[in-house]
């Protein structure tokens, strides 16, 4: 018994330590998602065990989130890895991992969920903060059907809303129609919901989408089939006058809108281009009057013009009846 008792207290003194030696802080990047998508988080882990730790399938140690659905229902995983590639935190050592948990957990349901990050090395877990993930389905502003050439599947495409930090968000879902797959899920930006969203697609199965990001501003966003952005421009217009027009060879053009242009004494800085004023007027607005006091006029020549006479005495007054 008092062996017991001596391993016990030892284990105790030795376990105060361990449970030290790491320490996992981590938060979302988004507290509300769209439904489908991505999940992205940022762990930051503090490696103060003396020996290096190495994320991966392989490794000594295993990054893996508790998804709950409900009080005690996990979230079925995928069965893809959470960290793809290796990563190795020497010893006394600070290294940020960011992770997708839309990759390895079905979350295929808007919901609230809870998260909670576990870290296992050597058998010992290390356990995050718990924080609430809402999941929303959106407001759907626009869905269309594409087919594909050469092939039977087809595309859903769908412009959904959501409010996101007291602000509307546009958001492009791309679906297959073959099987229901959500292929692509992105955030383009702030929404104005003054002007309706106008998607086209062009010859070459490339997906174009203008919405108003500004009072003053819009946004062209360039999805490939597949889901890919392939670029981003940006417009000053008038809501009445910007729009997307397809050419007689199946290319999509902006109308009605100045594009951004890239200013050439800083790379990379994009400026706006300067509007004509509404009211058009003359530049100028006449001659000023020469400074100084103004100038005397000379009297005029010829006969004088008759002075008016007082009377003398209220006797000399004219009288009207």
């Amino acid at each position: 018994m008092k062996r017991l008792v001596i391993l016990l207290l030892f284990w105790a003194a030795s376990s105060g330590p361990v449970l030290a030696q790491i320490e996992l802080e981590w938060s979302l990047a988004n507290d509300r998602t769209l439904l489908m998508e991505p999940i992205k988080a940022t762990l930051t882990i503090a490696n103060y065990s003396g020996k290096s730790l190495s994320l991966g399938p392989h490794g000594n140690a295993r990054l893996r989130f508790d998804v709950e659905d409900q009080p005690t229902s996990l979230v079925r995983e995928t069965g893809r890895p959470l960290v793809a590639r290796p990563i190795v935190i020497p010893a006394g050592d600070t290294r940020e991992v960011e992770v997708n948990l839309l990759d390895a957990y079905r979350i295929v349901r808007g919901q609230t969920y809870m998260l909670c990050p576990l870290l296992e090395v050597d058998g010992t877990r290390f356990m995050g903060r718990r924080l609430a993930l809402e999941v929303q389905p959106g407001l759907e502003v626009l869905n269309r059907r594409y087919g594909m050439p050469d092939s039977r599947d087809g595309r859903v495409i769908s412009l959904r809303q959501m409010n996101r930090r007291r602000m509307d968000r546009l958001f492009f879902r791309l679906d297959s129609t073959a099987d229901g797959f959500c292929l692509a899920c992105y955030d383009l930006g702030r929404l104005i919901r003054f002007f309706v969203p106008r998607l086209e697609r062009d010859r070459d199965g490339v997906f174009h989408v203008l919405h108003q990001s500004a009072p003053d501003r819009f946004t062209l966003s360039r999805l490939d089939h597949e889901g890919t952005p392939l670029g981003v421009a940006f417009y000053i217009a008038e809501v009445g006058q910007i729009r997307l027009e397809r050419d007689s060879e199946g290319a999509v053009h902006v109308v009605g809108g100045t594009p951004f242009e890239e200013d050439p004494e800083r790379p990379g800085v994009l400026s706006a281009p300067s509007l004509p004023p509404a009211n058009p007027y003359t530049p100028t607005i006449g001659e000023l009057p020469p400074k100084g006091p103004a100038p005397t006029q000379p009297p005029a020549r010829g006969r004088a013009a008759p002075r008016a006479t007082t009377p003398a005495t209220p006797a000399q007054e004219p009288i009207s009846w």
